[in-house]
């Protein structure tokens, strides 16, 4: 399963606001089925990475505590014409993976 982004961001004076809305249920785990009695298994983003022009920028490790379907907003040092890169990693092992270029 590849994890879906829609992003988009911006440049003035050499800082860029980037947004990102991330598609994924981010289930921590915890959550029991009323029908079995047993617990949704955990499938949530664990780790995240913003690149501006290749070289990281961000690095962050999320948890189950994260809403499902999470916004993300993040400034980075960028100019207009800038590639921005946003790389997720969940549990399980998939990936989602949207690169912009700054208008």
């Amino acid at each position: 399963m590849s994890i879906k982004i829609r992003m988009r961001g911006k440049s003035k004076g050499g800082v860029a606001e980037v947004k990102a809305l991330i598609k994924h249920k981010m289930e921590s785990g915890a959550r029991m089925n009323k029908k079995t009695g047993k617990p949704y298994p955990a499938e949530f983003i664990n780790n995240v990475e913003v690149l501006v022009n290749g070289t990281k920028a961000i690095e962050s490790q999320w948890s189950g505590a994260v809403s499902a379907n999470p916004y993300m907003g993040v400034m980075v040092k960028a100019n207009k014409g800038d590639e921005v890169t946003l790389n997720l990693t969940d549990n399980t092992g998939a990936k989602g993976t949207e690169t912009i270029k700054l208008k």
